[in-house]
């Protein structure tokens, strides 16, 4: 029989009760104590016991959710982790579903119990692999052109030098990443051109002037071997972060097309890949002008511009940083998203090819860890009753 402790945490988590120290109490006990049978009974009894028309406070319940297993992860790093903050939803979904969503959600990481309930409330047997599961990327597969064309797979070179351009060492650092180190400026501007591919972990790399920059799963970044013009300036695919060290004499410019983000030293994102609709540019720290066309805009913390294709401009002025900055750590996120917009994301980062039979309407509110397989994350999803997936190898097929 369940400890009658634990259910009791249960039902005051899914209330919004919860105090901080039963949250950990619970958290230790679904990431080091539970077991299936434990599991299944705690599940089963939230959803008989919920009471038709009782009220849910959904949104405080799936704080809660994210959070206690965020916080386990970080006491324990060593332990895997599914982070489910945010609830799964779609309108007028009935209330009792959101409390077993949430129960299932809680627990999905430390059981496979998931199955049974999918199983057993919408008929539909668990997603069907052929072959074997896809797993998140385990290494960098960042590759670095250099100004003479010559390539190098950053994966397959020791630490140390792995390249000198004029005066300039490419320095592979012990964690992996990439670092510049130059003795003096040339007259001539070389450039080089660090490309992380999709199904890659993130590249981090230090640049010459001690910028920092982090490109996420099919990103590029073009740049200066050493900068030496009146501005220091770059070029953006995908989705970058950077931390600019600042030199008021030498303003930053990073540029994607026709637009382009100058700052003198400051922390923001950048999302710009081909096949999203908008460019965002959001900022950290600092202050940064973003110009698209014959436009610009001013940016303050925590403001994100929007730039579309007609290179309009607009200004978000409460942008849910923790949400862009996902990516960088560990976890997907997403609010109110398009099914189509979750899928691209989870392409680029377990390198998936999709093909969509039916079109679906539902939006998705989920947060979840990065470091788990495919079949979890899409298990997740499938849990709106809305939308199911095959996978076979690296393609993913798409259903309503």
């Amino acid at each position: 029989m369940p400890d009658p402790t634990i259910a009791t945490l249960i039902d005051r988590l899914l209330n919004g009760a919860i105090t901080p120290e039963e949250k950990d109490l619970l958290a230790k006990w679904v990431l080091y104590d539970s077991d299936e049978k434990e599991l299944q009974s705690m599940m089963e009894r939230a959803w008989t016991d919920f009471k038709p028309g009782q009220s849910l406070p959904a949104e405080k319940a799936d704080q809660l959710l994210g959070h206690i297993l965020r916080e386990a992860k970080e006491k324990d790093p060593a332990q895997p982790m599914a982070i489910p903050g945010g609830r799964i939803e779609r309108e007028r979904r009935p209330v009792r579903l959101y409390r077993m969503a949430a129960a299932v959600l809680l627990f999905v990481i430390a059981t496979g119990t998931v199955f049974y309930f999918l199983r057993k409330q919408t008929g539909r047997a668990p997603i069907a692999i052929a072959g074997r599961d896809v797993l998140p990327p385990s290494s960098s597969n960042a590759v670095l052109t250099l100004s003479n064309g010559r390539t190098i797979v950053l994966d397959s070179v020791d630490k140390g030098n792995i390249a000198t351009q004029r005066t300039t060492a490419v320095i592979k650092q012990g964690d992996g990443d990439i670092a510049y180190q130059t003795e003096g400026k040339t007259a001539d501007i070389e450039y080089n051109t660090l490309t992380v591919p999709r199904g890659s972990r993130i590249a981090h790399i230090t640049l010459s002037d001690g910028t920092k920059v982090w490109l996420n799963a099919g990103s590029s970044l073009r740049y200066p071997v050493a900068f030496n013009g009146p501005d220091r300036q770059v070029a953006v695919t995908g989705e970058s972060y950077f931390e600019v060290a600042q030199d008021k004499d030498h303003p930053f410019v990073v540029s994607k097309g026709s637009c382009a983000i100058q700052v003198l030293g400051t922390h923001f994102n950048v999302n710009a890949y081909d096949e999203e609709e908008d460019i965002k540019v959001t900022l950290l720290e600092g202050s940064v002008k973003v110009t698209s066309g014959a436009g610009n805009s001013l940016l303050l913390p925590g403001q994100m511009a929007v730039m579309d294709a007609g290179r309009k401009i607009d200004v978000l002025k409460n942008a849910d940083v923790e949400r862009v900055m996902a990516w960088k750590n560990g976890y997907f996120s997403f609010a109110n998203t398009d099914i189509r917009t979750v899928l691209r994301e989870l392409a680029r980062w377990y390198n998936l090819e999709l093909v969509f039979n039916g079109v679906t309407n539902e939006r998705f509110h989920v947060e979840i860890s990065r470091d788990i397989p495919l079949s979890k994350v899409l298990r997740i999803l499938e849990m709106t009753d809305k939308v199911h997936f095959n996978i076979s190898g690296n393609k993913v097929t798409v259903m309503p």
